[in-house]
């Protein structure tokens, strides 16, 4: 639990200057260096990420940093964003929070959102929702269950404190995310390729394997896709152009073409899913430094590498076909594919929203168990 009295002076600045920015980014290590299960974000990736004129949310949104010390020594940290997309298709008046660590000291942790609340409501914004490090679409979920074990890619990780701290903050739950994993491989191939045959047989759909020229010919197909299958769901704000093009980029060196899928109806793309190596285990030996060798060590073992570990990312569906189990066709191709073809110990889905509890039968047929939470958190301000 995290203490709330005898925390000395405390002082929340802004980010203002390439130093700030630097602490910022480091405070992490001390927070987590004890922590055999925290993956260290790559430190040159996260600075363009945060960076105001590359990061790709800024074409959508504002945002402002902020540091707690106390005693003059770093002990806390804090995003606080506008999304205009978010403004635009849902209210006006929520602000959203992320990148929060935190010593175990609450009052650090009230300084710091005193402060992120101020520049927030100076904007006409009402209520803080979070934490996400930007978007729902991003990394987004404080960890409530699920401390054992390492982070799958794209996956937060926080000490089980934070929850404490913001409870008593006033902060209250808004809505749950689950992680499900698969270790199953005993499994009977052939029932599950002839269950298959029968999902895409009528109507007629073609599914095919990720091929780089098709893919990038249907990206604008993908992307409207995308949005038009996350639209009706909580939380959801359409990602822009930049946003879905940066995200393409930055999994494109990820990709296998048999754990990606796309649906064809008529040659027209009614759904797609992503699947990808979880390349955890590497990056946390980086230790968030990213150089020549570190690239070329991901990018084989992206490449060439045994799939031991697989991450499920991205799956969209239009609304007309949903009806057709498109969802469970495509988990099925890329589930009979690893127990066949590869090594794989462990592949995780997610994150699935508790209001989708089809979509968790349909891991738990497979045999998925739910082995992480992450909340999403919300107070009035």
């Amino acid at each position: 639990m995290a203490r709330s009295e005898g925390s000395g002076e405390i002082r929340v600045i802004p980010v203002t200057t390439e130093e700030d920015l630097w602490n910022f980014q480091r405070l992490p290590w001390r927070i987590y260096q004890h922590d055999p299960y925290w993956v260290p974000p790559l430190l040159s990736h996260q600075r363009r990420f945060l960076d105001h004129r590359q990061g790709p949310f800024f074409a959508i949104g504002e945002a402002r940093y902020f540091l707690a010390r106390r005693r003059g020594e770093l002990a806390g940290r804090l995003s606080v964003h506008i999304n205009g997309q978010y403004d635009e298709h849902n209210d006006a008046i929520t602000g959203f929070f992320g990148f929060f660590e935190c010593v175990p000291d609450r009052e650090v942790a009230r300084a710091l959102f005193a402060a992120g609340a101020e520049w927030l409501r100076q904007r006409g914004k009402k209520r803080l929702l979070g934490p996400m490090n930007f978007t729902i679409y991003d990394e987004m979920g404080l960890l409530v269950e699920g401390y054992d074990s390492l982070p799958a890619i794209f996956q937060t990780h926080n000490p089980p404190y934070y929850q404490d701290l913001l409870t008593a903050l006033g902060f209250s739950k808004a809505m749950d995310w689950y992680a499900m994993r698969i270790t199953n491989r005993e499994i009977d191939t052939e029932a599950m390729e002839q269950r298959l045959e029968g999902m895409l047989r009528k109507p007629s759909i073609v599914l095919r394997n990720y091929a780089p020229q098709e893919f990038a010919r249907r990206s604008e197909e993908a992307y409207e896709l995308f949005n038009e299958a996350w639209a009706s769901h909580w939380g959801h704000v359409p990602v822009s152009r930049q946003q879905f093009e940066s995200f393409l980029k930055e999994v494109k060196p990820l990709l296998h073409p048999e754990l990606v899928h796309m649906a064809l109806a008529e040659d027209r793309l009614v759904g797609f899913s992503i699947a990808i190596p979880d390349l955890n285990p590497l990056v946390q030996k980086l230790r968030g430094r990213l150089s020549l060798w570190g690239k070329l060590r991901l990018l084989y073992a992206a490449k060439y590498g045994k799939l031991r570990k697989v991450r499920g990312l991205m799956i969209a569906v239009r609304a007309a076909h949903r009806s057709q189990q498109l969802h469970t066709a495509m988990i099925l191709r890329t589930y009979v594919y690893l127990v066949r073809h590869t090594p794989c110990e462990f592949a995780d889905f997610s994150l699935i929203p508790e209001y989708l509890p089809h979509w968790r039968r349909t891991l738990e047929i497979l045999g998925a168990q739910r082995y992480k939470t992450f909340r999403i958190f919300a107070k009035e301000i």
